[in-house]
């Protein structure tokens, strides 16, 4: 009987072992240390999806009424994260012959405007530069702050003449030859990018991106899109903006006094920033769940096969050439925006992204038979310990979702066969003990 009692604690060991995933418990309390109200969490592979949850809420503890995250219907700002889309978008234009990536990009803004580098005007500038941040942009801190616009007056602007007005700057433009292999991450490059699809397809790129990509999808404007108004019907699904740290409120009511930022209420150390939409829209404000997200990043996994005709499309996108950051600002790897990076040990291909109050990761693993997405409303714009929180607790759940996951694919025969030899080793000791 001893010898029965102690295979079924075995058993009881190794399943505890197994559990995956983490428990709702879990994360919860990760995202309350690092006061995020809440998170959509996908795990998919190629296949399927294998892990789905929304966590917490879409709002932080405050007197209105929260409303639980799901992953399926909460509506985030994917934030940089959008960018994944406009390659996939300057792919196809590639295969329909109407871009080439090595070309100066002039040959497709002609004669609506023309770029070139102020300190370097006798090199030309390719889509391919802009694709993988070597074009040699830079951050002009004053002019990318007019970018930010409330609600959706984002629309009355042009998007042409918002990236030409910002690249006539000097202090647009770092002083680096445009292609010689220097990569410096630019919102405005990216946007300039989505622009010349924009210019080839002869529609916004809006309309593009719904047509093209999120159609073929079956994603429908109501599920995913640019402007607010799309979720006319489904307000309350919307992932509202807040930052934790009261103390922050002067200085973003100084720098974007248009966004009207306020204190939720005079005791609260909450800040909350009305819904706003951004006159670079490509770059940062796809809007949609964790859901939908998912069904773009599952045929990333596959090679994209509705969305892109040759395999070598899909090898361009994530492949990498020759690269240094400039002043080592980071130790990722562009191919055509997206990116190779490293989390806890493991290379990982896809993007991340922040805006106010909001917080994204879609990351799949070098083989891309693993994919995870959490989309947070977590703050990590501001430079304070605080942010850097939020960020270390979304690159630990991508690591232990991975490690979780990982795990349970490579082990799980074993388990399972280590399981049925332990339970026939009990068939036998029954049968023994039953003489």
């Amino acid at each position: 009987m001893f010898l029965f009692l102690f295979l079924i604690a075995l058993i009881k060991a190794g399943s505890t072992e197994f559990q995956c995933p983490p428990t709702t418990t879990s994360i919860q309390q990760l995202l309350d240390e690092a006061y995020i109200p809440g998170a959509s969490i996908i795990v998919l592979n190629q296949d399927k999806i294998l892990y789905e949850k929304g966590i917490g809420y879409q709002s932080p503890p405050i007197p209105e009424e929260r409303r639980p995250m799901d992953a399926s219907s909460s509506i985030f700002v994917l934030a940089s994260i959008s960018k994944t889309f406009i390659a996939v978008a300057a792919m196809q234009m590639v295969e329909l012959n109407l871009l080439n990536l090595d070309e100066d990009i002039n040959k497709y803004l002609s004669p609506r405007i023309k770029i070139t580098h102020p300190f370097y005007p006798n090199t030309i500038i390719t889509t391919r530069h802009l694709l993988t941040h070597t074009a040699g942009i830079g951050v002009n801190f004053v002019e990318e702050l007019k970018f930010y616009l409330p609600g959706d007056e984002y629309t009355k602007t042009n998007l042409g003449d918002v990236l030409k007005n910002y690249l006539s700057y000097n202090d647009s433009w770092l002083p680096i030859t445009p292609g010689h292999n220097i990569s410096s991450y630019s919102n405005v490059g990216a946007s300039l990018a989505a622009y010349i699809v924009e210019r080839l397809a002869n529609i916004s790129f809006e309309e593009y991106v719904q047509e093209k990509i999120l159609k073929v999808l079956g994603i429908d404007k109501e599920n995913g899109g640019y402007r607010l108004s799309n979720f006319q019907n489904q307000k309350q699904n919307l992932v509202g903006h807040y930052i934790y740290n009261a103390s922050w409120l002067q200085t973003f009511q100084a720098m974007a006094p248009q966004l009207n930022v306020s204190r939720v209420d005079n005791t609260s150390d909450w800040l909350y920033v009305p819904f706003y939409g951004i006159s670079r829209y490509p770059a940062g404000y796809l809007r949609m769940s964790a859901h939908s997200l998912g069904l773009f990043f599952q045929s990333f996994m596959n090679n994209f096969p509705r969305l892109l005709q040759n395999s070598s499309s899909f090898e361009e996108i994530i492949r990498v050439g020759p690269q240094t950051s400039y002043k080592n600002m980071t130790s990722s790897k562009y191919g055509l925006l997206w990116f190779w990076k490293t989390i806890g040990g493991r290379r990982l291909i896809g993007h991340d992204g922040s805006v106010p109050g909001i917080s994204t990761i879609m990351m799949a693993n070098e083989k891309r038979n693993l994919g995870i997405i959490i989309l947070t409303n977590g703050d990590t714009v501001r430079d304070d310990s605080q942010s850097d929180q939020v960020q270390n607790t979304i690159n630990y759940m991508t690591k232990e979702l991975f490690d979780c996951f990982e795990k349970s694919t490579n082990k799980g025969s074993t388990y399972q066969s280590f399981n049925f030899l332990i339970y026939g080793i009990i068939s036998i000791v029954c049968s023994y003990l039953s003489f």
